[in-house]
């Protein structure tokens, strides 16, 4: 039950209320300058959202089942978030005894969430304020602190790198040094050249660079998959994986309880007969449908998104899986453009190029959370065909409660439901709806060499993904993963250095005691987790009714701080 209401609140987050449902609207059409077209404006109702929400969600379900065995067995990803709820099961059902048992695991738990939680309390205590607080702690100076390399003291990602891989911190940091201090300030220098200063600055760069290093990674495991899949067919090899290489812990023996869990998860298959049927169907359903919804919106533009959702899902569900991030954001700026560019100019174009974005989100949040729950399953000995079945249980109830609420407040609220200023101004919907009519004057708008570059790493991502594989294991761990190496160039590096000091904790732990390390460290960094995560609910209430906390830290430049001084100086 508890997971198909999760199912259900997933798509109350990603469901696009907020943003392009809205940005279809006459209400904020009306707001941008320029002529509105009739064939622009969609204004919500129950019976076009539901059915945009179901076939584009169903569809993301689907697809993603045949990939389930080369995520949870072939790569045994870490999974940080579904990793955390299966520790957090598990350690009720663990063995009361032992060198390492339940009780001690629940104890840790228990310490470190009342730790994480409380430390969250403390932080926002000192954010009342602009630029306040720890997440904008100067760590390594100001000018590092501008480059995005500083330490916020964020529990939840330190929790994570405690519980990921060298190779997966490593990439990470890697990364962040490339993109953050050396690409970035060499493309700051080409303003004005390469790019109008006025023109929102470099982050084209950023969205397409690193959406090319994750394209291309994907591009190589999928026809790693395809020609894995169609050798062991032509050989007839149904055998499983065991014990299994992987790039992040190599080839090892198994361990008992992982041959345990390996043997459930795949006696208890999916036909992919069906996954595929599935998709196939909803896709000639969404082909014949969508273009009647949106007119500007064509069958084969339809088709198209169809064919290349898999490839984006993947990715999705990749990086979400190494480092428990989401890189949605990076997938519909890019989608806005080129399905913009596509449509062109054309009656109709934007509400097509609004549509677009809103259909492949649906696909890979849904197929993210599809494989974190498959993760969690195997980590708990749940049956694949009940996840799986929940998760749709779950879509089917989202996809006609979550328009019913938004309806519900849109109607109660009708003077301030998209307008500036007022109680859901919906700000998104606005520049999502600018970005769009943007998006429609084709890939010109791009900066200079933002292609070639995209391109160039494009092929780099293809090669390091080549070179890991074919390297010995002695050497694979210092070949950085390609999927995790490009998440800095759009998150920024602060992330990746909260993961990095929470690895160093567990690498010292594990120096320490070994065996006690590997024990309890996912519990510890499970509980930094879960006790962030709690205080997101407090946070809401308290930013909902607009109590601000009572102190600011904040760090000023030299400069800043005499313009302080002389300003109290004055005043006194």
């Amino acid at each position: 039950m508890i997971r198909l209401c999760s199912y259900s609140s997933l798509l109350l987050q990603t469901g696009g209320f907020a943003t392009y449902f809205i940005a279809m609207s006459d209400i904020v059409a009306k707001q941008l300058p320029g002529p509105v077209d009739a064939k622009d404006i969609k204004n919500p109702s129950f019976g076009w959202m539901a059915l945009f929400l179901l076939l584009s969600s169903a569809a993301g379900l689907f697809i993603i089942l045949p990939l389930r065995k080369f995520f949870i067995i072939d790569k045994k990803l870490p999974f940080p978030t579904g990793s955390a709820s299966a520790n957090y099961i598990n350690s009720f059902h663990a063995p009361r005894s032992g060198k390492m048992n339940g009780r001690e695991q629940i104890e840790k738990l228990r310490r470190f969430f009342t730790i994480s939680f409380l430390w969250s309390i403390f932080q926002w205590l000192y954010s009342g304020g602009d630029s306040c607080g720890f997440t904008n702690f100067p760590t390594f100076g100001l000018k590092a602190f501008e480059r995005s390399f500083y330490f916020d003291f964020y529990s939840a990602y330190i929790g994570i790198g405690m519980m990921c891989p060298f190779e997966i911190t490593y990439s990470q940091l890697l990364g962040a040094i490339l993109s953050s201090g050396v690409l970035w300030p060499y493309i700051e220098t080409k303003s004005g050249d390469w790019y109008p200063v006025e023109d929102g600055g470099y982050q084209p760069y950023k969205v397409f660079i690193g959406l090319s290093i994750m394209i291309g990674d994907g591009v190589y495991n999928l026809i790693k998959i395809i020609v894995i899949g169609l050798i062991k067919h032509k050989n007839n090899d149904n055998s499983p994986a065991l014990p299994v290489e992987n790039p992040i812990h190599g080839k090892n023996p198994v361990p008992y309880d992982e041959e345990v869990r390996t043997k459930t998860f795949l006696k208890d298959q999916i036909p992919k007969r069906v996954a595929i049927g599935g998709y196939v169907a909803i896709a000639i359903i969404s082909v014949v449908v969508f273009p009647f919804i949106f007119p500007g919106l064509r069958w084969y533009q339809v088709l198209t998104l169809y064919l290349i959702s898999p490839l984006v899902g993947l990715c999705r569900a990749y990086v979400t899986a190494l480092t428990d991030m989401s890189i949605s954001t990076v997938l519909l700026k890019s989608a806005v453009l080129i399905f913009g560019s596509w449509a062109g100019k054309s009656s109709g174009s934007i509400l097509a190029t609004l549509a677009v974005p809103g259909i492949l989100l649906h696909f890979v949040e849904v197929a993210s959370n599809m494989t974190e729950s498959f993760k969690l399953g195997y980590l708990t000995l749940s049956s694949p065909k009940s996840i799986f079945l929940s998760q749709l249980i779950g879509t089917l109830v989202g996809c006609f409660v979550a328009p019913s609420f938004f309806l519900y407040f849109k109607n109660r609220y009708p003077d301030g439901f998209g307008t500036p200023n007022s109680i859901f101004s919906a700000s998104e919907a606005s520049y999502g709806r600018d970005t769009a009519m943007r998006a429609t004057n084709g890939l010109s708008t791009l900066p200079k060499h933002c292609l070639s570059l995209s391109l160039a790493f494009f092929f780099a991502a293809i090669l390091v993904s080549l070179l890991r594989d074919s390297m010995p294991r002695k050497w694979k761990s210092l070949i950085p993963i390609p999927m995790v190496f490009a998440v800095p160039f759009n998150l920024g590096a602060y992330l990746s250095i909260d993961m990095c000091v929470g690895y160093l904790i567990f690498y010292f732990w594990r120096r320490k005691n070994k065996a006690q390390a590997e024990a309890l460290a996912p519990f510890v960094g499970s509980a930094l987790m879960f006790g962030d995560g709690l205080w997101t609910f407090p946070s809401t209430v308290l930013s909902m009714r607009n109590i601000i906390a009572p102190m600011c830290m904040r760090f000023l430049s030299k400069e800043e701080s005499a313009q302080v001084e002389t300003c109290l100086s004055s005043g006194s």
